[in-house]
């Protein structure tokens, strides 16, 4: 008897327990009382067994309805690492602006997991690896945490892959290009993009120096970093394909304060055009020098998109209309048919400053993180979980979604985890104003 006696005691003990966990959010010292009869009625448990029994039995079912619907206002969370502190960098307004677009979107027609509502939080790195790196831990490590962001900076989504494979948390890039993102040794892979990858894209821009300006000897400007790296890699197996030779490669740091010398090397190669890879701050270093020689000296320039990923029309003023400067890119909020880029162009200009599609900064930047947001609230729902690891199952198994940038017959696979391919390629050229219009 004294066994059954502890049985139900130990019993009675876990109901309480239970009890409390699923009602502390909304009164914590709800089910206080509960462990304290317990606890005064062990003596006599022989006596109370049954009336101890019913009384849980009904606390707990009375309480489960309201726990439930606590939780199912709990939000499920969507992480955003992006250099917000660099002043002259566009890319974390236009990546929020498009994430908060479609989060609007999801939580007015239900949210997800039978009605939780999806919710943004976001941190900054201020462009530096190490302060990602601490960020991604940050909120990788919050409950319901289903997927990281990553911005504009290569090497910082690198830096991180480490601690998203060691956590179990997606990192989802929707700017960073560098190969190294999706292609590692890995496995399983916590890592996806919704962006250009350096593999086709800089392949792209070989193709429009070739075939825009017919150069067969060229220049590239390259900064040390994976982003670099990554380029350098396509370029050296793919130029060849374009009958392209790269005779100065010129490699800079970040904070350089010229390319004169390196520029006057190409030109002494004999280059008749330059690939540039950096960002608005190395842009307008390269387009004042290069507006400042005579005009038979002023190569065409075809950029990477980290150019216009910032105030860099503010930066150079009229060196931009004095130097032919074509930039990459996957998508344009101009003229363009497709109803969910209408659609989220309309959001923009209705919750925030940016009233035309024009004004819009680093346009891929939003629609890059409009489309991610879609497919990874698509995988919790097939996962039926915030569980990071069947978050990342369901990204590989997604059906078929119509997005702003491009439609998705299948967004991922198992061995493919890039959203995107060469067919969204397109070039654009920055206004006085700072507007990206696209171009033949």
């Amino acid at each position: 008897m004294v066994d059954l006696v502890i049985v139900v005691g130990i019993f009675l003990w876990n109901s309480a327990q239970f009890c409390q966990e699923s009602y502390n959010r909304i009164n914590p010292s709800a089910c206080r009382p509960i462990r304290l009869r317990i606890f005064k009625n062990l003596n006599s448990m022989n006596k109370s067994i049954r009336q101890l029994l019913v009384f849980v039995s009904m606390a707990c079912a009375a309480l489960a309805p309201r726990a439930q619907a606590l939780n199912n206002n709990l939000p499920v969370l969507i992480g955003f690492d992006g250099a917000y502190g660099q002043k002259t960098n566009t890319a974390p307004i236009a990546i929020e602006l498009g994430a908060k677009a479609a989060i609007d979107e999801i939580n007015r027609a239900g949210g997800v997991l039978g009605g939780r509502p999806l919710k943004l939080i976001t941190t900054d790195n201020k462009g530096v690896s190490a302060r990602g790196k601490d960020n991604f831990i940050e909120l990788a490590g919050m409950k319901d945490m289903v997927a990281v962001f990553g911005g504009k900076y290569s090497p910082i989504s690198v830096e991180v892959l480490p601690e998203a494979h060691r956590l179990k948390v997606p990192l989802i890039s929707v700017w960073g290009s560098a190969d190294l993102i999706t292609e590692h040794n890995y496995r399983p892979s916590y890592a996806f993009r919704v962006s250009l990858k350096d593999d086709w894209g800089v392949e792209a821009m070989m193709r429009r120096l070739a075939s825009s300006y017919k150069v067969s000897q060229a220049c590239a400007f390259l900064p040390n970093t994976a982003w670099g790296r990554s380029a350098d890699t396509v370029i050296k197996s793919k130029a060849s394909r374009y009958k392209i030779n790269f005779g100065v490669v010129r490699w800079y740091n970040w904070g350089d304060t010229s390319f004169a010398e390196a520029y006057r090397t190409c030109l002494d190669n004999q280059g008749q055009g330059l690939m540039f890879v950096g960002n608005e701050k190395e842009a307008s270093i390269l387009l004042k020098e290069m507006a400042a020689l005579p005009v038979t000296q002023r190569l065409p320039v075809v950029a990477h998109w980290g150019t216009v990923g910032g105030v860099l029309h503010q930066m150079v003023g009229d060196a931009l209309e004095m130097v032919t400067f074509d930039v990459i890119q996957t998508f344009s909020f101009l003229n363009n048919p497709r109803p969910r880029a209408r659609q989220l162009a309309q959001w923009i200009h209705a919750n925030s400053p940016y009233k035309t599609p024009q004004t819009i900064p680093s346009p891929v930047g939003a629609a890059h993180a409009y489309d991610a947001v879609h497919l990874v609230a698509m995988a919790v729902e097939r996962a039926r979980s915030t569980d990071g690891s069947r978050v990342r199952d369901a990204l590989e198994k997604l059906p078929a979604f119509s997005g702003a940038v491009r439609d998705y017959k299948v967004p991922f696979t198992a061995t493919r985890h890039d959203a995107f391919d060469a067919a969204q390629v397109l070039f654009v050229r920055v206004g006085s104003d700072g507007s990206l219009t696209p171009i033949p």
